[in-house]
């Protein structure tokens, strides 16, 4: 037997595991400033609103990044763009020691969710030019899961060491762990991902679906095509409707429990991480749960839109979270929400990487990621005015709205339609050839490690 494949094999479920591990300092990043908030508060006096701007300009300039890092991961690469973000956002995450003003912590985070925005376009890259289209869900599923889990670890590490080491040395160490990963990321100028194997294009060697797509969709790269147009403008409302639960939570849960529920600093971590527990659970079942379902519709789409319209109505309990004082019963629904959350978002993203364009999936992934982070800050500056029980209200709802959007404008039919592949009967309106439309259709199916195989 060849030692080629296990070579490969190491190479790649170590290139994962470091994947995975910038992940869970992203998702510490992001979290952090909720867990030490009531510290903040007493160290500098923030208000209400204060808090808000902060959280409202973070949302706001990852937003505006991801629009700019999604066209960046399509012309330069996942690994270069997503190598450079992560030495930033860790620099960022160390100067939070230094700064003392609202205007300083707004420029900080600001700055910090500007380069946090690359990391999702680039996963999404990676996964898309990596995974064969049949695999990519349980492969979102299982990526998902970790900053869930990061999530479940984060709140109660930080509850244990914030007493003994301060807020200070806690920033500062998380953001040298992201400055190592970023060494390690760039120890070798072929990326992490290793040499790629034979049979196998890299991400920035794909000649034919350039070319074939510049000639058919246009020099601006696709989306000329009104079907690729209706499908971005979907994958983006259904961004905006469903993320605002998660960003609200990751901002404002522990807030939540320590006001409403009366938990001590100690308590909101080991709280947040059983909530969050339930979130890592959601994106691992939203990975298989399709896989099962197809097995009895005979078909995987309406297998997917099944299984997203139950995660939808089990949002839908947290519209009364605020009419309990019990701490189960609350750390139950927003479990519940979030694991709902999880199964709805991970085959969202499975539904853009399995239909849309492979040269495109950059891109388009910006774009989505930039309406639903918007939608994020829009929702998390209304924190600042209006009541929480209303916010978590208009949360609860939206996921039903999303579902009702997908099926409407994005049903199985339509996709099969108008993006299916010729011959399986899709394609038809596109009026493109048969090699054509595979060069736009999925460029890099089947383009993966045997290893992805388990072979």
């Amino acid at each position: 037997m060849s030692h080629a494949p296990r070579k490969e094999r190491a190479s790649f479920w170590g290139a994962m595991l470091l994947l995975c591990l910038i992940i869970v300092v992203s998702t510490a990043d992001r979290q952090i400033i909720a867990l030490i908030k009531p510290v903040l508060d007493q160290t500098f006096g923030w208000s209400v609103r204060d808090y808000a701007r902060i959280s409202f300009w973070t949302q706001v300039a990852s937003a505006c990044s991801l629009l700019i890092s999604g066209w960046l991961v399509d012309r330069l690469g996942s690994r270069r763009v997503l190598g450079a973000a992560l030495a930033g956002w860790s620099l960022m995450t160390v100067l939070h020691a230094v700064v003392t003003s609202v205007r300083a912590f707004v420029l900080v985070r600001a700055t910090l969710g500007a380069l946090e925005g690359a990391g999702m376009p680039s996963l999404m890259k990676l996964i898309a030019t990596r995974v064969p289209r049949a695999e990519r869900a349980r492969v979102i599923g299982l990526v998902n899961a970790v900053p869930n889990g990061a999530a479940v670890v984060t709140p109660v590490l930080a509850g244990l060491l914030l007493p003994w080491v301060g807020w200070k040395a806690l920033v500062v160490a998380l953001g040298l762990v992201g400055l190592l990963l970023a060494g390690f990321w760039w120890r070798d100028q072929a990326g992490p991902w290793g040499a790629v194997p034979s049979g196998v294009q890299d991400e920035q060697s794909q000649p034919v679906s350039v070319e074939s797509t510049g000639k058919v969709l246009g020099t601006t790269g696709g989306f000329m095509h009104a079907g690729v147009r209706r499908f971005v403008a979907v994958f983006a409302l259904c961004k905006v409707l469903s993320d605002a639960t998660w960003w609200v939570l990751l901002y404002w849960l522990p807030d939540i429990l320590h006001t409403h529920l009366g938990l001590s600093l100690r308590g909101v971590g080991v709280a947040s991480g059983g909530v969050y527990l339930g979130a890592g659970l959601g994106a691992f079942a939203g990975g298989l749960l399709p896989n099962l379902f197809q097995t009895v519709l005979r078909s995987r789409e309406p297998a997917r839109r099944l299984v997203m319209g139950g995660a939808a109505l089990c949002v839908v309990p947290m519209l009364f979270v605020y009419d309990s004082h019990t701490v189960f019963v609350s750390m139950g629904v927003f479990a519940l929400a979030l694991m709902a959350h999880q199964v709805f978002a991970t085959n969202l993203f499975a539904l853009m990487t399995e239909w849309a364009p492979g040269f495109l999936v950059g891109r388009i992934m910006g774009i989505g990621a930039f309406c639903g982070n918007l939608g994020g800050a829009g929702l998390l500056w209304l924190t600042g005015w209006a009541p929480m029980p209303f916010v978590l209200g208009l949360c609860s709802l939206s996921y039903l709205v999303a579902w009702g959007v997908l099926w409407v404008w994005a049903s199985p039919d339509w996709l099969e339609r108008v993006l299916g592949a010729p011959g399986q009967g899709g394609g038809a309106q596109t009026g493109l050839s048969h090699q054509e439309w595979n060069a736009v259709r999925a460029p890099v199916d089947g383009m993966v490690p045997a290893v992805v195989h388990g072979h």
